[in-house]
C-alpha cells in the first residue's frame, strides 16, 4: 500500500511539472526493472550472418528488407528479421541515412573541388523577362575556382544547339586568356532536357568530363544558383529592357562588371585582405584561400575515410 501511495505521489508531481511518466521512467528506472526479460534469442547461423554482412557492405544504400530479398534471390534462406538483427549488431543499419548520404556526397565534392582555374566549370540557365517579347533564357558558364563568368548568352530558345554555342563561347574566352586547355575540365550541369540531349552530349564528350547532379538537388549546383540570384538582384530587377538587343547589351555590361569590378567574398587573398574580383584570380593568377565550407567538405571526406577504414577492419 505504501508503494502504491508513493507511485501516486510521484505521478502527481510529474503531472504538475509537465514531465511525461515514460520519460521519467526511461531516465531513472534501470532497464532491467522496466520490463520482464523476454525469451533468449536463437543464435543466427554463421552462414546467414556472413551473407547478410557481405551484401549489406556491397550495397550500403539499401535497408535490411532489400538486403534480405537480395540474399534470398541469391539462394540463401534469410528472413527479414535475421537481416535486421545482423545489420543492427554490425552497425550496418541506416539509422541516420540522410547524414550518411550527405557525408558521402560532401566527400565526393571535395575530391572534385578544383585547385586552380579551368578544372571545374558549372553551366546552367535562368529566365529573363523582356516586355513584349516574353521569357528569354540566359545560359551561363562559370569557372568554379575563380568565380569568373565565362559566358552569359541570351537566347530565345533553350535548346541543345544554343547550349552548345554557349559552352563554345566559354571555351573560346578561356583559351584566349590561358591558351589551349591542358586538362579536360569537369563540366557540372543539372538534369534539364538540354543537358541530357544527345546533341549536347556528342558536342562536349571529347572536350569535357560531364557530371550531372543528383535529381531534385539544386543545391549541388549552388554556385550558379547563387550567381543567378546575383544576376537578378544586381541587373535584371533594375531594368525594363526595351527589346532583346537591349537586354543582351545590358547583360554584356553586367558580365564585365561582375568579373572586373565586383569583389567576391569567396575570393579572399592569402594575406587576409579585402576580397578580390574573379578577374584577379582567373586572369592575373592571384591565389585565394579555401573558403570555410570547403573545409567542411574536407572534414566530411576525412569522416567517410574513417568510416570506410572501420568497415574494412
Amino acid at each position: 500500500m505504501a508503494n502504491q501511495s508513493a507511485i501516486v505521489r510521484i505521478t502527481c508531481i510529474l503531472n504538475a511539472l509537465g514531465i511525461a511518466r515514460s520519460s521519467w521512467y526511461r531516465k531513472f528506472i534501470p532497464a532491467s526493472e522496466r520490463k520482464r526479460p523476454g525469451p533468449v534469442r536463437k543464435p543466427i547461423p554463421p552462414e546467414i550472418e556472413r551473407i547478410v554482412i557481405y551484401y549489406a557492405k556491397l550495397y550500403p544504400w539499401y535497408g535490411y528488407k532489400k538486403i534480405a530479398v537480395i540474399c534470398r534471390r541469391a539462394g540463401h534462406k534469410v528472413k527479414n528479421r535475421q537481416a535486421l538483427r545482423v545489420m543492427d549488431e554490425h552497425n550496418l543499419l541506416h539509422k541516420h541515412r540522410n547524414s550518411t548520404v550527405e557525408t558521402y556526397q560532401a566527400s565526393k565534392l571535395y575530391e572534385l573541388l578544383p585547385k586552380g582555374p579551368n578544372e571545374l566549370w558549372q553551366m546552367d540557365v535562368t529566365y529573363v523577362y523582356i516586355p513584349g517579347y516574353g521569357w528569354w533564357y540566359a545560359v551561363t558558364v562559370i569557372d568554379y575556382y575563380s568565380r569568373y563568368l565565362l559566358a552569359c548568352y541570351l537566347t530565345d530558345s533553350y535548346s541543345a544547339t544554343n547550349a552548345n554555342y554557349a559552352i563554345d563561347l566559354a571555351r573560346t574566352k578561356a583559351e584566349r586568356i590561358h591558351g589551349p586547355l591542358e586538362k579536360i575540365p569537369f563540366l557540372v550541369t543539372d538534369n534539364g532536357p538540354t543537358f541530357i540531349a544527345k546533341k549536347f552530349h556528342h558536342h562536349i564528350k571529347d572536350l569535357y568530363s560531364h557530371v550531372r547532379i543528383q535529381y531534385r538537388t539544386p543545391t549541388q549546383l549552388g554556385l550558379l544558383e547563387r550567381f543567378h540570384r546575383t544576376l537578378k538582384q544586381e541587373e535584371v530587377y533594375w531594368r525594363l529592357y526595351d527589346n532583346p538587343y537591349h537586354a543582351a547589351q545590358c547583360l554584356k555590361e553586367f558580365h564585365e562588371r561582375y568579373n572586373t569590378i565586383r569583389p567576391h567574398w569567396a575570393l579572399i587573398p592569402e594575406d587576409g585582405g579585402d576580397p578580390m574580383t574573379p578577374y584577379d584570380v582567373y586572369v592575373e593568377g592571384k591565389v585565394t584561400v579555401i573558403p570555410k565550407w570547403q573545409g567542411w567538405a574536407k572534414g566530411a571526406k576525412a569522416k567517410l575515410d574513417a568510416m570506410m577504414a572501420e568497415e574494412a577492419a
